[in-house]
């Protein structure tokens, strides 16, 4: 009895051994990136309940370890408030962060009340942000440009979403205005 008992345990032994030996096939783990396409997405930003930013992009990936959402090639955003549109918004890639807020390296917002447009752009590795609890832009350099093709560019700028409150430059930053001036007799283009 102690002999089969012998026999049987090494026989389990040597099939284990055998086993063990035999080249293993690893498991593929999927990526967690969810990639969506043609996709219409909604943005309630916790920040500003009476806000809903709207977006409509080709590609938009969302990355659950970041807990970010990065949308491609925005050509039709909007945010609307109570129901009425204050700004439409466009940018190659924006990323939405796990706290509301937007930001990307070059950013076109138009301002639909003061009818100006925003052209927002990083610079020296600090992006364009959009602070959905200060409700503003903050961005490193902006060149705002009104109907009649007004500039002003501005580094270093604090700019509320409803335009009337904004705070530019500090030591050793830039702002400057270029003006469409019309010869006598002449209208403004």
């Amino acid at each position: 009895m102690a002999r089969l008992a012998l026999i049987a345990f090494l026989a389990v032994v040597a099939v284990l051994a055998i086993v063990a030996l035999l080249p293993q096939h690893r498991r593929t783990v999927p990526s967690s990136i969810i990639t969506l396409h043609q996709a219409d997405v909604a943005l309630y930003p916790q920040a500003d309940p009476h806000a809903v930013w709207a977006f409509q992009a080709p590609t938009v990936t969302f990355d659950p370890q970041l807990r970010e959402t990065t949308l491609l090639d925005i050509t039709n955003g909007k945010r609307e408030v109570n129901g009425k549109t204050d700004f439409t918004l466009a940018s190659d890639k924006v990323v939405i962060g796990s706290n509301d807020n937007l930001r990307g390296r070059h950013i076109t917002a138009h301002l639909l009340s003061q009818d100006v447009t925003l052209n927002m752009v990083a610079k020296g590795g600090r992006e364009v942000l959009i602070d959905q609890q200060k409700g503003q832009f903050d961005v490193p350099h902006v060149t705002v440009t009104d109907p009649e093709n007004n500039t002003i560019v501005f580094e270093d700028m604090r700019i509320g979403f409803d335009f009337t409150t904004f705070q530019a430059g500090g030591p050793g930053t830039v702002g400057y205005g270029t003006f469409v001036v019309s010869p006598p007799g002449k209208e403004s283009p």
